[in-house]
């Protein structure tokens, strides 16, 4: 008896020193890792179940998008993306929240700027929808609008165009505001598949 607990002993002895010196990378790190690998697994067959497209492409109720387009004011970055977005669709709608001095400027300006060269192209007219903001927020505003016109509109795509300065080094993106990041990652989370984001980017020179 005496001699079977010695033994008994030495074993866990041994087993708690190999534990402590390294033997926890077979004990728990393994079965994690295949836990894991498992999970990655069922993750992709349930993608690849949901996204699966058996049926040839439907090409019913086609329609252009409303296109809105965020600014906070007039320059060459703004006037890219619109120029784009006029060849998308008809319907476009160019919103500016009320939080800054630029609201005048662009509301002053808005028919020369936009309005007399649309009609001289014989193109629709860009709607220009300024939105109140009491608090001086700028995203919300601009999210909660485009949710309410998914909601209103529920047989047509929304598209959020949004126009990007990109700055000629990795390290100048920094200095500029990081709103249309924002922007973007907010509507990914709370729209829905009626609900898409188009970059135009617009590149500065060295």
């Amino acid at each position: 008896g005496v001699g079977a607990l010695a033994t008994a002993t030495t074993v866990v002895v041994v087993t708690m020193a190999k534990f402590t010196e390294g033997a926890w990378v077979t004990v728990i790190l393994i079965p994690a890792m295949i836990i894991l690998m498992l999970t990655v697994h069922h993750h992709y067959r349930r993608v690849a179940t949901e996204i699966a497209a058996p049926k040839p492409l439907d090409l019913s109720r086609l329609q252009p998008p409303l296109i809105v387009v965020p600014v906070t004011g007039w320059n060459k970055v703004v006037e890219s993306g619109l120029r784009f977005a006029l060849t998308l669709s008809h319907d476009v709608f160019v919103v500016h929240v009320a939080a800054s001095e630029e609201t005048d400027e662009i509301n002053k300006n808005w028919k020369r700027l936009v309005e007399d060269p649309a009609r001289e192209a014989a193109l629709p007219l860009p709607r220009l929808i300024v939105l109140p903001s009491p608090y001086r927020f700028i995203i919300s505003p601009i999210v909660d609008y485009v949710l309410e016109l998914e909601k209103e509109n529920p047989e047509r795509q929304i598209a959020l165009l949004v126009p990007e300065l990109v700055e000629p080094h990795w390290y100048q993106y920094f200095l500029h505001s990081q709103r249309t990041k924002l922007l973007k990652a907010l509507l990914l989370l709370k729209g829905n598949r009626g609900t898409i984001i188009i970059s135009v980017p617009w590149y500065l020179q060295e």
